[in-house]
């Protein structure tokens, strides 16, 4: 060996380990402080989502008007929105689910009749009883659930107090997120803070319009099939199709069940109607909505959605595609960006500057 190499030994120093074992208690902390805390996360983000609807048309508005006259116009006229669906939809839910659980008997011998009347051969017992077993537990479910979705969607007065606070002044609170940030990393900062801003602009503008578009279709379609609680189920598909993929579906099994108290045969009219619905949505929203806000392959955001409701329940299913619109311009700016630069750099100190005159410097013989 010779005498100039020498063997590098990494070794563990006391302040090493007591720093390790910190910072491992650290992150063990914050993953529990989290995990506490994540549905008042998820309510916040929902909050900053519903003070850009209101935000947005305000600003708009004020091109016209001051902003103190257009703001309190447009959160007034929100709230009233949301107070006539809900009056329109709380008794209309109510009156629906009774008459589900008191016409299913009658359902399910119709639909047995249908199904003999078309192949000649009546409905296996078991098949029967199997039916009938998953529908009483559905109808017995019906009415809890639905007074459970009435008690949160009125708990959540306190996300639009927050979200009427954000939308009012959101400087202030952008001023206060920068003034937490180091000077010399603040300029990142007010770029992430920026494009993550118009990317849920856009994200939120486009599903504002869709649910619009895809409330009013459904209600009209439902009453030209003569399902009952047409008003209801289109606001609660236009709630749902906040939710990418998994909304139109959930819409879907309401709606289904609300035309078997009719007769079988509008139960398929209506999954039909959905079924072609979803296909419009998937045809012309997901590209125009979705892409343009994450631009993140579908079956990468199904992923997304599933890794969230499964860990922290069915909230995250709503600030699913928002928070990785966030994270994905996150990473870039705070992470991708800063690694390429420090690359570009260690290449250029890579290079040995010329010394002045080396050149000319020629060898003496």
């Amino acid at each position: 060996m010779p005498a100039d190499s020498s063997v590098r030994r990494v070794t563990w120093r006391s302040a090493d380990i007591v720093r390790t074992f910190g910072i491992g208690v650290l992150f063990l902390f914050a993953w529990r402080f989290f995990w506490m805390v994540h549905s008042a996360l998820f309510l916040a983000l929902l909050a900053v989502l519903i003070a850009i609807i209101i935000h947005v048309p305000a600003k708009f508005l004020a091109r016209w008007i001051p902003f103190k006259a257009a703001f309190p116009l447009v959160l007034v006229s929100f709230i009233g929105g949301i107070a006539f669906l809900l009056f329109k939809m709380i008794p209309q839910i109510v009156t629906q689910g009774t008459e589900l659980a008191t016409a299913l008997p009658n359902t399910l011998d119709q639909a047995a009749a249908w199904y003999k009347a078309r192949t000649g051969q009546p409905p296996s017992p078991e098949m029967a009883e199997s039916v009938n077993r998953q529908m009483s537990q559905f109808t017995a479910r019906f009415l809890p659930l639905a007074f459970n979705a009435i008690s949160t969607v009125l708990g959540s007065v306190a996300i639009i107090v927050l979200a009427a606070f954000l939308a009012a002044q959101p400087d202030v609170y952008r001023n206060l997120v920068l003034g937490l940030v180091s000077p010399e990393s603040r300029p990142r900062w007010e770029r992430l803070y920026e494009e993550a801003g118009t990317n849920l602009r856009a994200w939120v503008i486009g599903k504002a319009c869709t649910m619009a578009g895809i409330g009013i279709v459904t209600w009209v379609g439902l009453t030209l099939l003569k399902v009952p609680g047409a008003l209801a189920l289109g606001g609660f598909a236009a709630l749902m199709e906040f939710i990418p993929n998994f909304g139109p579906t959930i819409a879907a099994i309401p709606a289904v069940a609300a035309g078997f108290t009719v007769k079988p045969v509008t139960a398929l009219y209506v999954a039909a109607f959905y079924f072609l619905l979803q296909q419009v949505q998937n045809a012309i929203t997901v590209p125009l909505v979705e892409k343009r806000a994450v631009n993140i392959p579908p079956a990468a955001l199904l992923v997304w959605q599933l890794m969230l409701t499964i860990g922290f329940g069915v909230l995250a299913l709503f600030v699913a595609t928002p928070l990785l619109a966030v994270l994905v311009v996150a990473v870039r700016i705070l992470y991708l960006e800063p690694k390429e630069e420090r690359q570009q750099w260690d290449r250029r100190e890579g290079l040995a500057p010329v010394e002045p005159g080396a050149a000319e410097a020629e060898p003496q013989g």
